[in-house]
């Protein structure tokens, strides 16, 4: 029987026991009362699996799946990978109209591409059915995100420029032209 305990990114950890083909996992993070936790694996090998949702228990909150070694094989989480819990629901809405930090952006877009790029967090604004997101932008460095150079505008957050993105509610990059005719109607 194999076994060893791996810290969450975003805070708890998770126990790995292997029995066989079968492997134990149980995620257990502090109840922050802050909203809902997911736990990922991320394989070495660019893999990505959801073991679920934590939820509350004595205290704390856990969750325990137990999965096939083949599984976890065919989603690329095995036999090294890392894991993480980040915030996936805020119980307390984010106020519209004013910019926050977003710790991770990527779950707010659709394209597998963009999510890849949007590791890390970025200042992020809700307004309506829609939101932005703003990265620091200098003429001396690379953007943040090349791939929507062309959708974006430059604008002055907190005292430095930004580059900045506007999305609709599915996360899909919203032209620019497409958002100038918004305003306007």
């Amino acid at each position: 029987m194999e076994e060893r305990l791996l810290v969450l990114g975003g805070g708890g950890t998770l126990s790995v026991r292997r029995e066989g083909p079968r492997v134990h996992m149980e995620a257990e993070r502090p109840a922050d009362g802050r909203g809902l936790y997911k736990v990922w694996l991320h394989g070495d090998q660019g893999g990505k699996l959801l073991l679920g949702t934590l939820a509350p228990e004595n205290g704390a909150l856990r969750l325990r799946r137990t999965l096939s070694v083949g599984a976890l094989e065919r989603a690329g989480c095995w036999p090294q990978f890392r894991a993480e819990a980040p915030l996936a629901f805020a119980f307390t809405a984010q106020p519209a109209g004013r910019w926050y930090c977003e710790q991770h952006p990527e779950r707010l877009v659709a394209d597998p591409l963009l999510r890849e790029r949007l590791r890390g967090a970025m200042l992020c604004r809700r307004e309506g059915d829609s939101f932005s997101l703003a990265a620091p932008f200098r003429t001396d460095r690379p953007v943040r995100l090349p791939v929507l150079f062309c959708l974006g505008r430059v604008e002055r957050r907190e005292g430095q420029m930004h580059m900045v993105w506007d999305f609709d509610s599915r996360g899909n990059p919203i032209l620019p032209h497409k958002q100038e005719k918004r305003r306007t109607d």
